[in-house]
């Protein structure tokens, strides 16, 4: 089984609002005023320091619809993750019913 990206969800997160800041040619300082947040707050979301709230969340998908597109992209990614990892923690097994997958 090949091994699951090890890029965090949180780090999706943060990768896809520089990059859908980058492909409206937006710099930090002018999401920034779009939001109604400093340009140090879009440069935090970016580098991991903090993260969006919900409500930014929801004020960045209707400036940049294709944030979560992005996301969206690697929704199967970040369930492969998940599972990789509950079989870590369960000595292998998986926990799901029905599955089919053996564990």
């Amino acid at each position: 089984m090949t091994q699951p990206n090890s890029q965090p969800a949180s780090l999706l997160l943060l990768s896809a609002i520089r990059e859908a800041r980058e492909a409206h040619v937006w710099t930090q300082t002018e999401l920034a005023r779009k939001m109604a947040v400093s340009q140090g707050t879009v440069s935090f979301w970016e580098r991991g320091i903090e993260m969006p709230t919900l409500a930014h969340l929801v004020a960045l998908a209707g400036l940049m619809p294709e944030l979560f597109e992005h996301l969206a992209k690697h929704e199967n990614e970040l369930l492969a993750r998940v599972y990789h990892l509950e079989r870590e923690l369960n000595n292998g097994k998986c926990r799901c019913v029905g599955c089919g997958c053996g564990g």
